[in-house]
């Protein structure tokens, strides 16, 4: 028993006070050769139990694997309690609340773009450093969840400037999308797109159809799209199955370009569900995104893939 309560004291001093091996043995007069057996043998004994465990269920191994599978520099593969669209989109945007909760700083310029799974990460966002924020892409979607409305509520977490503009995404022709890009508040906030810092955009699914854009989209232009192999809108733009920019319908479209998202020094994807698994490794082929927050189901689908 004396064993077992010195044990438990140097290990409440170690790790739960802070204090170096060197400061403990100085205390307690031993040496600190004893005092780093002692914090071993508590660890055998069961005095002190280690746990390794990440916030939102995130499954470190697998992540390092899908990170490295893509050459990106970051994924974060998160494990939803529930397998519905819902449950999963809630799970992904939970972790990329606490991600940009842990890495934005108030020298930061944050670029956001519409989706559902980003309007999940807006409401579990609960503190910010006083970054800018600025939108990146048209309105889409119903008003509880367009880029505006984003924008605002992260903006409102953040405390600092905000950079709106109200305007479709797609316009019915490429002359109407040239004039709203003349409106002074719809052209300074264009301004700021080389500003941006980290880009928070989400990923939209063409085959089967799960996006946006391409609900905003009339039947022909649609068609026109897929002719041209779409696979995937990410800040409403389009790609193919190779990650290849499509540009027929770029002069209609109210977003930043793909060069522009290029030159984000850091371009943060949140998009999950196994719908979108073709869309993703799309996206990821692109060499646009350099952080990817997704789902297990996601992630074991595309490492399950031949390279």
């Amino acid at each position: 028993m004396d064993e077992l309560l010195q044990m438990a004291a140097i290990a409440r001093r170690h790790y739960i006070g802070g204090q170096t091996r060197l400061e403990i043995a100085d205390e307690l007069g031993l040496s600190r050769f004893k005092v780093a057996r002692l914090l071993d043998a508590a660890v055998r004994a069961g005095v002190v139990k280690i746990q390794v465990q990440l916030p939102g269920s995130v499954d470190a191994d697998v992540s390092l694997r899908l990170r490295d599978r893509f050459e990106i520099d970051r994924a974060i593969v998160v494990t939803p309690q529930s397998d519905s669209s819902k449950g999963v989109r809630d799970a992904i945007g939970q972790a990329t609340a606490l991600f940009l909760e842990d890495t934005l700083t108030e020298r930061d310029v944050l670029g956001v773009s519409s989706g559902r799974t980003i309007d999940a990460a807006a409401s579990h966002l609960r503190r910010l450093p006083p970054c800018a924020v600025v939108q990146l892409s048209g309105m889409s979607g119903n008003l509880n969840e367009n880029s505006v409305d984003v924008l605002r509520r992260i903006s409102t977490v953040a405390g600092g400037e905000a950079q709106a503009f109200y305007a479709p995404l797609i316009l019915a022709s490429s002359s109407a999308a040239e004039e709203l890009r003349q409106d002074p508040n719809i052209s300074r906030a264009f301004s700021c797109f080389p500003k941006v810092t980290t880009a928070l955009v989400a990923i939209g699914s063409w085959s089967p159809p799960e996006s946006r854009l391409h609900d905003e989209l009339t039947p022909a232009n649609r068609k026109a799209l897929y002719k041209k192999g779409v696979c995937a809108d990410i800040g409403g733009r389009v790609v193919n199955e190779a990650g290849k920019p499509i540009a027929i319908l770029d002069d209609r479209i109210l977003a930043i370009s793909i060069e522009e998202l290029r030159a984000i020094p850091h371009v943060v994807a949140a998009a999950g569900g196994t719908r979108k698994i073709a869309a993703i490794r799309s996206v990821l082929r692109s060499g646009i995104v350099n952080t990817l927050i997704t789902d297990d189901a996601v992630a074991q689908a595309l490492l399950s893939e031949p390279k």
